[in-house]
């Protein structure tokens, strides 16, 4: 029995040993290279960087520190799927790098965090998948360049791959995904287009929101989901309307950290439960499927967050926790329905079906059945206009 007024227990994982932070810190990536001693580097990116200047500035800047140039791979646009993880781990092997510079997204990140595990541990890409997996650690550096505000893949121990060819996407975690160091820099995020900008910071406000009423939330976790949601309600909505204020898009980029660093160890909730079958069924983006769903799972969750619901509203500067949700969903013009995304009775019952299937529900702090999910994904079906979802 734990004694009265003893903090309750709690375990708290976090692999990544350092994060940088600093308008133009992504110049910094050869004194990394440098400090660690590295000789052979791979560079990872989306199209979207190919040719740009930045990743230019940044392999010039690696082919001084380096023995050779780096070997630079490109992700085909869209999530990342077996595919192109085997293609990048081939050139992975080709190199047989001491240091893996991963500068994107999140599917750019995820798919260089899976890439270099396949280094260590022989396999498919399926093989190795699954949150009950063990791996062997890969002796390369392994530095994330997040360039929008969402996922927080360069400080998370997951990772999500679709398999080519179906609706099925792989899911990782490991300590061994982690990157050794995560470097930010907001300046990069400036060139990201409004709609991509609001559907990766609802994902991090989801990241955020979840994993403070996760039940698997406490003394280590709260603060940084705390600070993370005060950031993302202050700033995403600037930040989706002047994609060139720079506060705002270092506050973002903050948050997103913040949270992702915290979800390693909470997990998350129903509105990522629902996201998921509906990016792999219905081929919904990620942050898309959360702004979808967050303001009626918050609508389910808010009568059993006591205390925590009226945090949640305070930041938003609403009267409940769901008003605030469905407010910020409305600030960043995705107060849209689902009928625009999953049209028949049919696919949204898979949706649902789907939805009990995944293991954030067992962090959700309302229990759900069926029905539940049900009432909750018709409500997602009416778009609010800013006002308060029912469930």
């Amino acid at each position: 029995m734990i004694p009265a007024g003893v903090p309750g227990p709690f375990v708290f994982r976090y692999a990544t040993q350092r994060v940088i932070f600093g308008w133009g810190a992504a110049d910094r990536i050869s004194e990394i290279a440098d400090e660690f001693g590295c000789r052979r580097g791979v560079l990872v990116t989306d199209q979207f960087f190919v040719g740009s200047p930045a990743i230019d500035r940044i392999a010039g800047a690696l082919t001084s520190a380096l023995a050779a140039p780096p070997a630079l791979a490109a992700i085909p646009p869209g999530e990342p799927d077996t595919d192109a993880v085997e293609a990048l781990h081939r050139v992975m092997v080709a190199r047989d790098p001491d240091l893996v510079v991963a500068l994107g997204g999140g599917s750019t990140m995820d798919a260089a965090k899976v890439a270099r595990l396949m280094l260590a541990n022989p396999g498919r890409p399926a093989d190795l998948a699954g949150f009950a997996a063990r791996h062997h650690a890969h002796r390369s550096v392994l530095v994330c360049v997040p360039t929008t505000a969402g996922t927080g893949s360069e400080v998370s121990e997951m990772a999500i791959i679709s398999q080519s060819s179906s609706d099925v996407k792989l899911r990782y975690r490991s300590a061994e995904l982690a990157a050794t160091i995560a470097v930010l820099d907001p300046a990069l995020t400036v060139s990201v287009p409004p709609m991509v900008t609001a559907q990766t910071g609802i994902d991090a406000f989801t990241h955020a929101l979840e994993s403070y009423v996760s039940k698997a939330s406490g003394l280590m976790t709260e603060p940084f989901s705390m600070a993370a949601m005060t950031r993302l309600a202050r700033w995403l909505p600037v930040a989706y309307r002047q994609g060139d204020h720079a506060e705002a898009r270092s506050q973002c980029l903050i948050a997103s950290m913040q949270t992702a660093v915290v979800f390693n160890s909470t997990m998350l909730g129903m509105a990522h439960a629902i996201a998921a079958p509906l990016g792999n069924l219905f081929h919904v983006a990620h942050g898309l499927g959360n702004a979808l769903a967050l303001p009626a799972v918050t609508a389910f969750n808010e009568p059993v967050l006591a205390g925590k619901a009226k945090v949640i509203a305070e930041i938003c500067g609403a009267a409940s926790a769901a008003a605030g949700v469905a407010r910020l969903r409305f600030d960043v013009g995705l107060d849209l329905s689902l009928d625009d995304y999953v049209a028949d009775h049919q696919g949204r019952e898979a949706v649902a079906v789907a939805t009990l299937k995944s293991g954030n529900m067992e962090t959700n702090p309302r229990p759900a059945e069926l029905a539940d999910v049900r009432a909750v994904i018709a409500a997602m079906r009416r778009p609010n206009g800013g006002a308060p979802v029912g469930v």
